[in-house]
């Protein structure tokens, strides 16, 4: 009898063993929202203002690609030579510096402005793109400005380097370089560095900094100053899906 009650036990708990083993917790979905910070001081009538609106991941992986969103960020607010990574030392110092300048030139025209705006622009089954513009002003003939993209593994949270994001960077160029003839009209038969009007190195023609996913197609972004003077402003060159095929990481 005691045999059989023992056996009895035994049974339940393997069961019960066997289900506990076999129950596997699933990773939180990965979604998106949004966070802010605005603040402003003032001395007297001229004022310096910091906004910044960025993406939140929550779900898998979110405290990687929330690092990467700060460290982003954070480039954007760099002022000086000293590469400094806490965001609340970079917000004092902004203000400390606002604050000295107006002891120094009272009469100085202008006040200073940071505002930076980031969203989710883009996410399949495997990448992750969040587009950022962003402009800063403390002084000088007129602000700086910019755009950039931060493109993320879905799966790891891992930041895509270029050579991750782009299959082929030399058939990509070739691709760019013709857009970019079209989108500044340059003479058929002209080359770019014949042109006049663009900033280009020995090596010739290169892709931009900014590249990433945005409204359903692949972009890349020359900001003011990369690729010619401050006056030629943006040049915004899109691809679609079926224009690039598998030439990125769609």
């Amino acid at each position: 009898m005691r045999v059989l009650v023992l056996l009895a036990i035994f049974g339940l708990f393997s069961c019960s063993q066997r289900e506990v083993s076999t129950t596997v917790t699933e990773a939180d979905p990965l979604i998106f929202g949004l966070d802010s910070l605005k603040q402003e001081k003032c001395v007297g009538e001229k004022c310096a203002t910091l906004r910044i609106v960025w993406p939140v991941a929550k779900g898998d992986n979110s405290e990687k690609i929330n690092q990467l969103v700060y460290e982003e960020v954070n480039n954007f607010m760099m002022y000086g030579e000293d590469i400094i990574t806490s965001r609340d030392t970079l917000i004092t110092g902004y203000f400390e510096l606002f604050e000295e300048q107006r002891r120094e030139f009272p009469d100085a025209p202008w006040g200073y402005e940071i505002d930076v705006e980031g969203e989710l622009a883009y996410e399949s089954d495997s990448t992750v793109s969040l587009h950022f513009r962003w402009m800063t002003f403390m002084g000088g003939a007129h602000p700086n400005h910019g755009e950039s993209f931060v493109n993320v593994d879905r799966v790891s949270g891992e930041f895509l380097s270029i050579d991750r994001l782009i299959r082929d960077e030399e058939k990509l160029k070739l691709l760019a370089e013709q857009k970019f003839r079209e989108f500044h009209e340059v003479a058929e038969g002209t080359k770019l560095e014949e042109d006049g009007r663009f900033f280009l190195p020995e090596t010739g023609f290169f892709l931009a900094n900014a590249m990433g996913f945005q409204e359903g197609k692949f972009w890349i972004v020359y900001v003011p100053y990369e690729i010619g003077p401050y006056a030629m402003g943006y040049t915004h060159l899109e691809f679609s899906k079926e224009e690039l095929g598998d030439l990125v990481r769609w």
